[in-house]
């Protein structure tokens, strides 16, 4: 309690003495100087920030370069943040047309020429960057059509098979293929698992899982069937049953993050307004937002209670704000809200072995949660609370739980808790990083289980362990611990450990650690431990790492990671080593591995090589793996790699068979399909979404059926696309009227079915006329008054042109 009140008066006196960052000062009083007029333009290679930008059109006057104003804020719009980009453009260089390198540096951006190489060269200070932030975007589902939801028949089966050579035991051959399958037949879900292995011509299998689930949406409420795991809170057994399990479902998890939920900063605009949103004191962002419903991801809350205050100052002046504590912890739910699971069955290894389990969790207030659980199997029950607490300066959790037994193995009455503190400030590195860790078992504890214990009851045990991490400097990291564990039941013991770490990052992208222990055992002098770690993973390489170990006992480890190409294919490289310097140990391993990955499956083989000094014995291994997935719906099949849950499949029409497609989701995931491939777009949340079609190096009269479609997910199901190609065509007419005479120079006006203009035309001294860039469907023509209106049909057709022939028109008057 006094290290939490300490740490709370150091909260609050940080949190008053902050000031907010500093913005950049740019004076926003116009520049004035003589007109500029290029003596003449070039092409000149420009880079802005070290990064090349392209070539473009420079003018050069006086011996120096100048760029056109419109041409520089083309190019520096993606580097300045907006309200800079404003003063710059639209007050600083409001009056200019040419801008020279003077002038840049009156903004403090750097503008410098080259005139041997040709070059220019503009550095933008990181302080004029704009701010990007992580799904930090409103989110507005745009009315477009058609809307494609969950199809009644879908699934998945996915393969991983093992080949395993080894000259241990007369030369070992083993073959395995993991499988995973699902079905949704209209919401009904059928999961499966298992294992199948071969090995010296003898045959193996089992079921991990095997299992009907129903899934009912709407009331977040799911029922599963058949081989299940049971879900589980506190000290409860996760048991593996035949048996049936009702609970509600954790969509919310799955729609917006995995572990929060973040429905707490849902708000609605009626007007156009402007909204600042503020955390915790601190302003995040202002923006200007159109009516609607809008919810805000991945605020910089801390762990505890945080103060989300939300501005908006509408259109005609009414301001309102919004003032909400919302607590930072994966398992708070929201006030009034509940989460439940009731399972019964029996165990899989022997159908005697009944077993029942449940728990009910409630959202008392916004910082609170808390419930109870019950288990049960033919020789004991357990019941237990939980709960879940969001402090002003952390958050804490625990459970209590309480054994009765009746078979006479331990304890009677047998009690256990836990309790767990965590104190981090995300948004402020300089604050150290707290947790605190407490359990205590009573003698004999042991939750439910499927099968009777085979050992002696436990003893009673109590421990308790603390750790602080903090950042000493920019790249340099800090962290201690100590723990102590202490057997209370007789014969009593302790034990303690001390551990500290540092570590050292390096702007290249490499990191240095030392990492040690100091273990103090009940009996027998203390020992220590240490290891040393350094990796090298440059910055520009994401694909390429060193990783050396080295402990005090003397083994070590290194593994190195690259790419190469071969074959048209890029393949990751590795090699990992360990105890291979003289004297690290008896036994040394070496390992090299390579594998290639695509959109549709994942392969790989890897080498052993092992060497035990002691019995001076060597041994060889060589696995190959392969992973792949086939996913369906209706008769559509398509492979990738993995599926986590929902997903598309985008069948291709036969009129694509000859193009290539890249697809986006508004969440930024795209995925190019080669001609006439079929692919899997994996979703990652049951939001909607947008799904866009470009395509690429097709026919510029080639266009996307659907350009944009609305995608609607489902709990675990499979979504179809079938994508397609529409062809804009170009007509023409004669334009003529009742006596067949040429109409000359009139112009009409193309409206489609639903009257929005489209185009327009214009007849010649010959009555001729040309449509250009329109697509298959119903249109009128409009003339000018007392020429009437003309209505054609536009059918798909395999010419690129379309004949109209002579369309009639009144003569002007009649």
């Amino acid at each position: 309690m006094v290290v939490i009140l300490l740490f709370f008066a150091i909260g609050i006196f940080i949190s008053y003495a902050q000031t907010p960052p500093s913005q950049p000062a740019i004076s926003n009083a116009p520049i004035t100087h003589d007109t500029i007029v290029p003596d003449l333009e070039i092409t000149i290679a420009l880079s802005i920030n070290g990064k090349p930008a392209g070539e473009v059109n420079a003018g050069i006057w006086q011996n120096q370069a100048v760029l056109n104003k419109k041409l520089a804020a083309q190019l520096m719009i993606e580097h300045l943040r907006p309200d800079i980009y404003s003063v710059i453009f639209d007050s600083v260089f409001r009056d200019l047309t040419w801008l020279t390198a003077d002038d840049f540096a009156l903004i403090g951006i750097s503008f410098e020429f080259d005139s041997a190489q040709l070059t220019i060269s503009i550095t933008i200070p990181p302080e004029y960057a704009p701010v990007v932030d992580i799904d930090f975007v409103p989110e507005q589902v745009p009315n477009y059509k058609p809307i494609l939801r969950a199809a009644p028949f879908s699934g998945f089966i996915q393969n991983e098979s093992a080949l395993q050579i080894s000259n241990v035991t007369s030369n070992t051959l083993n073959y395995s293929t993991q499988l995973l399958a699902m079905i949704d037949l209209m919401g009904t879900h059928l999961v499966g698992s298992g294992n199948i292995s071969v090995s010296n011509a003898a045959l193996s299998y089992s079921v991990d899982n095997a299992y009907a689930l129903w899934s009912d949406f709407a009331r977040k409420l799911q029922i599963s069937l058949g081989k299940i795991s049971i879900p589980v809170v506190g000290a409860q057994t996760q048991s593996t049953l035949y048996g049936i399990s009702i609970g509600t479902s954790d969509f919310e998890k799955y729609i917006v993050r995995q572990g929060f939920i973040d429905d707490m900063t849902e708000f609605t605009i009626h007007k156009l307004a402007r909204v600042s949103v503020e955390v915790n004191g601190k302003p995040i962002r202002t923006m200007l937002l159109a009516p609607g419903n809008y919810r805000i991801l991945d605020l910089p809350f801390t762990s505890g209670l945080n103060e989300f205050v939300l501005r908006i100052e509408e259109s005609d002046g009414n301001v309102q704000v919004l003032r909400r504590i919302i607590p930072r912890e994966s398992n708070i739910l929201q006030v009034g809200t509940s989460k439940f699971a009731i399972s019964a069955g029996t165990g899989i290894q022997d159908w005697k072995e009944l077993f029942a389990s449940g728990y009910w969790l409630f959202g008392i207030s916004p910082a609170f949660s808390g419930g109870f659980n019950i288990q049960a199997d033919i020789r004991s029950a357990m019941g237990g609370l939980t709960w879940v607490s969001a402090l002003p300066i952390g958050t804490i959790n625990g459970s209590a739980s309480l054994v009765g037994r009746w078979d006479g193995w331990g304890e009677m009455f047998a009690p256990a808790a836990s309790a767990n503190y965590v104190f981090s400030m995300p948004g402020n590195s300089s604050i150290p990083s707290l947790g605190l860790s407490f359990s205590y078992r009573g003698k004999g504890f042991m939750p439910p289980a499927t099968s009777a214990p085979d050992s002696a009851p436990p003893s009673s045990l109590l421990s308790f362990s603390a750790s602080l991490y903090s950042a000493i400097f920019s790249r340099t990291n800090a962290s201690i611990g100590y723990s102590l564990n202490r057997i209370l039941s007789s014969p009593t013991a302790m034990t303690h450990e001390i551990y500290a770490s540092i570590s050292q990052s390096f702007i290249k992208g490499g990191n240095l650690s030392l990492s040690g222990r100091l273990s103090f055992p009940s009996s027998g002098s203390p020992t220590f431990s240490a290891i040393l770690t350094f990796s090298i993973m440059p910055r520009e390489s994401y694909a390429r790492s060193l990783n050396f170990m080295q402990t005090t006992d003397g083994a070590t480890s290194l593994g190195i990671l690259d790419k190469f190409t071969a074959f048209g294919q890029v393949f990751d490289f590795n090699i990992n080593t360990s105890s291979f310097l003289p004297g690290s140990g008896e036994s040394s391993v070496f390992n090299i591995g390579v594998r290639n990955t695509s959109e549709f499956y994942d392969m790989s083989a890897a080498g052993s090589f092992a060497h035990n000094s002691s019995l001076n014995t060597d041994t060889l291994t060589g696995n190959l793996q392969f992973r792949t997935t086939l996913a369906f719906v209706g008769s559509h099949v398509a492979f990738t790699r993995q599926i986590p849950d929902s997903f598309i499949l985008i069948a291709t029409s036969p009129s694509l068979k000859k193009e290539s497609a890249l697809y986006r989701l508004s969440s930024g995931a795209q995925y190019f399909a080669a001609k006439g491939q079929n692919i899997i777009l994996p979703l990652t949340s049951y939001t909607t979404t947008v799904l866009s079609v470009d395509l690429v190096e097709s026919p510029l009269n080639l266009n996307p059926r659907y350009p944009f479609v609305l995608v609607s997910p489902a709990f675990r199901s499979g979504i179809l696309f079938q994508s397609d190609v529409v062809k804009r065509y170009m007509l023409y007419g004669r334009l003529v009227d009742t006596t067949g005479r040429p109409v000359e120079y009139l112009p009409g006006d193309i409206y489609d079915l639903g009257g929005s203009m489209v185009t327009s035309t214009f007849s010649d001294e010959m009555g001729h006329f040309e449509i250009y860039d329109i697509l298959p469907g119903t249109y009128t023509i409009e003339w000018p008054e007392g020429y009437g209106t003309t209505q054609f049909e536009l059918s798909e057709s395999g010419e690129d042109t379309i004949d109209l022939g002579d369309v009639v028109v009144h003569s002007r008057g009649k």
